[in-house]
């Protein structure tokens, strides 16, 4: 195959790759790493303080986070996004991770580009939304891949998409683990749309043990937190708060199973790939990407509502564990994601010639 040059823009509320929580910026590592192992020259326009192979352009010292910058401020990551197209002319194809803001600049150059939609698309109830009127006006004037099918059928928005491409991760990060400990896992952030407090409700009414890990990032998560805290007794139900990728290894390999009752239309849900990885099956609800990534009574159970988590929870020993990591071996490897990737590139590259 050709070797591209190829801009990868990041999102800036997290170091790629993040320091514990971060699925965008996990992805985006993966795939650069990727690349640059097939020989591809890659550029990231990440904060100043990631720690990667690929050039890197940056125009703030810090992640967002670091620097206390509020959720819903867009100047920084606009700003970032210029300074990639500042540069179109250097690569054969740009890729944005960052949603409308890299959209904006998408039309003032002739080098392909693709936009990764990473998170939920835009509800047509919020149509008067910057991030809806941004996107359907993009939506036919340049590239898009979804991370799930099921993630298109949310929005009345027709994007042009040039492809699916499921997220990928690297096995060697994730131990398999034939047999584990006694406890169940909830993993993510700390948010309504996540379903913590199902998770943890299931567990209560069980009597079994659940370990939760995950990060709180804004006003409305620590409030959501709080609400649900006094259910949380630090016996049987423990929080152990943000997680590493070692200490997310450990946990999720030693878990009979992850619980994963989003309530949230999910577009893809990467800690569900990361335990089964480990061996680990995942119990979830049939929300978003969930029957695209999980098999139903083979790789765990995919639930209705919490009293079905409950039913789950008491025949998880029906799942075999090898099963699990097989399932991750043939769908979900960082190869088969950035050989999707890659075709993705060639397409957009030969449609413009």
């Amino acid at each position: 195959m050709k070797k591209l040059k190829i801009a990868q823009i990041a999102p800036l509320w997290e170091t790629i790759p993040p320091k514990k929580y971060g699925g965008i910026e996990i992805m985006m590592d993966k795939i650069i790493n990727g690349l640059l192992s097939r020989g591809h020259e890659v550029t990231l326009f990440a904060s100043g303080n990631s720690k990667t192979k690929a050039k890197l352009k940056a125009v703030f010292p810090k992640s967002l986070f670091e620097m206390k910058v509020n959720w819903y401020h867009r100047s920084q990551n606009l700003i970032n996004a210029a300074n990639a197209f500042r540069l179109a002319n250097d690569f054969d194809v740009i890729h944005n991770h960052t949603g409308d803001n890299g959209l904006l600049f998408s039309q003032l150059t002739k080098t392909p580009v693709i936009t990764t939609l990473h998170n939920v698309l835009p509800d047509p109830k919020q149509n008067t939304s910057d991030e809806y009127i941004t996107m359907k006006y993009f939506s036919r004037k340049t590239n898009f891949v979804s991370i799930s099918f099921n993630q298109r059928t949310h929005t009345d928005i027709k994007f042009k998409y040039v492809g699916n491409v499921y997220n990928g991760i690297n096995l060697k990060d994730f131990t398999f683990k034939i047999k584990p400990e006694n406890y169940f896992a909830w993993l993510g952030r700390i948010h309504h749309g996540k379903g913590l407090q199902n998770a943890v409700s299931a567990a209560k009414a069980l009597g079994v043990n659940l370990i939760i890990a995950g990060n709180i990032t804004c006003e409305s998560d620590e409030k959501y937190f709080q609400s649900i805290k006094s259910m949380i007794d630090g016996k049987k139900i423990k929080f152990i708060g943000e997680v590493g990728p070692k200490e997310k290894n450990k946990l999720l390999g030693g878990a009979k199973a992850v619980l994963f009752p989003s309530i949230w239309q999910e577009p893809f849900g990467l800690v569900m790939t990361e335990a089964m990885a480990c061996g680990t099956p995942v119990i979830a609800f049939n929300r978003g990407s969930v029957s695209e990534v999980v098999k139903d009574g083979k790789t765990g159970f995919i639930t209705k509502n919490e009293n079905d988590m409950i039913e789950a929870i008491k025949n998880i020993n029906q799942i075999k564990r090898e099963d699990c990591r097989k399932h991750i071996e043939e769908n979900f490897t960082v190869e088969k994601m950035v050989d999707n990737y890659e075709k993705v590139y060639l397409k957009i590259i030969e449609n413009k010639n």
